[in-house]
């Protein structure tokens, strides 16, 4: 299965690092493959990553720019993921 996560509202990232580290603990034999693009608060460059199974990693990209709209995106694909309690939890960071 595989979902994708999108979200205008930038993220706090000691709460996106607290969630991310919790379900990666759960579901990290499930998840297959994730990675994204993250919108964190206070940042002006986009925070890149990506992740297999309980492996993940994450670098700076390029600078927002003023026309580009700030938007995180991730892609999950794995099994049997819960999908609406992972969302849930990402919002809970926004």
């Amino acid at each position: 299965m595989s979902f994708v996560y999108r979200n205008t509202t930038p993220l706090d990232q000691e709460k996106l690092d607290a969630f991310f580290g919790t379900i990666v603990s759960i579901y990290g034999a499930s998840m297959l493959r994730y990675k994204g693009v993250l919108n964190i608060a206070g940042l002006d460059r986009r925070l890149v990553f990506h992740g297999v199974h309980m492996i993940f990693g994450a670098d700076f990209g390029k600078a927002w720019s003023p026309n580009d709209i700030r938007e995180t995106r991730i892609v999950f694909i794995g099994k049997q993921l819960p999908a609406d309690i992972i969302k849930a939890g990402l919002d809970g960071c926004a």
